[in-house]
């Protein structure tokens, strides 16, 4: 594209899914049910759901759907020149939906008083190297008190924990952070040609960080315009940024102490076999044992072998994860 844009340079960044709500108060309506209407693109995604049950309103828009067959790639910054034919098409939509089931009872006010109430936004890259998406599920797993993961149900109606599928946490009324395996998201809808090892970390904004971000414009024209989606985009940056200092970076420095305490407290000659052992959990990239062993050396006042420690123990597929950090990296990098 001529502008020299590196592939580390890319801003991959963008909105997905967002949902709009709103109570109908009008005497006869504040009960009322509707039958659930969908608008899908040519390859049958939904571009957008509307339903409404006991008199609430709802509507799930998604931009991707919108230009694109799927949804793999976001509605990133440089979409946005379509953004104002999303927008109409979508309000002509809500419209023809009210006025054919709210007949004369119908009023335009309806559409600027829909209001929205989610608005996810996500990262989706290839993982670098030889990291696979379960590390970096794993990665953030370990960063957070308490996450739910992925669960698969097998043809006996069982279900299994699948935490190397994708894991869910929350901070209530903020967000909610999703990370997990796009690629086998996709092959599971049918998407077969979808890219290996595609890992996407979304992040859903709920009802207090959309009122700061937002205040009081929060109606469907508001929110389907170039500058709410650059908000939103800026608001992803922002708390992805938070996330790694708060909780990934801490989950790290932890776990480069305690591998190096269980060098020192080891058995002497035995030491990184031991750890290795013992601490196998901890190594959530090859790099956090390279820096504990580092430190281990400085501690016993010895000449700096971690690396070759480290290529010793990757030429022996020990499986210890690899070029996780290096990704999170790279979606650092791809951000703004």
């Amino acid at each position: 594209n001529g502008r020299g844009v590196k592939m580390g340079k890319k801003k991959l960044q963008g909105a997905d899914g967002m949902n709009f709500q709103l109570q109908l108060t009008i005497k006869g309506l504040e009960s009322i049910n509707l039958p659930e209407e969908n608008l899908t693109n040519e390859s049958g995604n939904d571009i957008m759901k509307i339903s409404c049950w006991g008199g609430k309103l709802s509507a799930y828009v998604n931009l991707p759907n919108a230009i694109r067959p799927n949804n793999v790639q976001p509605f990133q910054l440089s979409d946005c020149i379509k953004i104002e034919l999303v927008r109409n098409q979508v309000i002509e939509h809500m419209r023809s939906y009210l006025q054919k089931h709210l007949k004369d009872k119908y009023s335009d006010e309806f559409l600027s008083m829909m209001s929205v109430t989610k608005m996810e936004c996500n990262l989706t890259i290839k993982c670098v190297g030889d990291c696979k998406p379960k590390d970096v599920i794993r990665l953030f797993e370990r960063s957070f008190a308490k996450v739910t993961v992925y669960k698969e149900t097998d043809p006996n109606g069982k279900t299994h924990r699948k935490p190397e599928r994708g894991i869910t946490t929350t901070k209530p009324h903020e967000w909610v952070l999703k990370v997990y395996d796009k690629t086998f998201q996709q092959r599971q809808a049918g998407n077969l040609k979808v890219e290996s090892n595609l890992i996407r970390v979304e992040l859903v904004f709920l009802d207090r960080m959309l009122d700061r971000m937002y205040s009081s414009k929060k109606s469907l024209e508001d929110i389907l315009t170039r500058k709410a989606i650059k908000a939103l985009i800026d608001q992803y940056q922002e708390t992805f940024d938070e996330i790694c200092k708060k909780n990934i970076t801490p989950m790290l420095n932890a776990c480069v102490q305690e591998i190096f305490e269980c060098l020192t407290c080891s058995t002497p000659r035995k030491e990184v076999s031991e750890t290795l052992i013992k601490c196998k959990e901890l190594i959530v990239d090859t790099e956090v044992l390279r820096k504990a062993l580092k430190k281990w050396y400085v501690f016993k006042k010895q000449p700096d072998s971690s690396k070759r420690i480290v290529s010793f123990y990757r030429e022996k597929n020990m499986g210890f994860p690899e070029d996780v950090l290096r990704t999170l990296k790279l979606m650092h990098n791809s951000l703004g």
